[in-house]
């Protein structure tokens, strides 16, 4: 049975390390202040694209800045469908009620 051996490492090759230090994680007042100011209405529309967009170094928040984005671009879709089919279903029975109001004799 043949043994391999691993590739061998180039002498001018750079060794990548993609874990971040432990002092680069996220503190407890970091996430209270981006939670914070995401409750702001026009403010955290602004600060979720900031973040979402390249303004942290947090890969954390970069990726729930744009998991939250996507939820909200869902919940807009499904809101307006919802908002067409009621309207839809509104003018239907208002004209059923019309209809109906005009075929009546006494």
């Amino acid at each position: 049975m043949a043994q391999y051996q691993p590739y061998p490492q180039h002498p001018g090759q750079p060794q990548y390390n993609y874990e971040r230090p432990a002092s680069q994680t996220d503190s407890l007042g970091s996430w209270m202040l981006a939670v914070f100011l995401m409750m702001i209405p026009i403010v955290g529309f602004i600060y979720l694209l900031v973040l979402a967009f390249g303004g942290t170094e947090s890969i954390a928040k970069k990726n729930y800045a744009r998991a939250t984005l996507l939820w909200m671009v869902i919940l807009v879709v499904i809101s307006i469908v919802i908002g067409v089919v009621m309207a839809i279903m509104g003018v239907t029975f208002f004209s059923y009620l019309d209809q109906s109001s005009t075929s009546v004799n006494y």
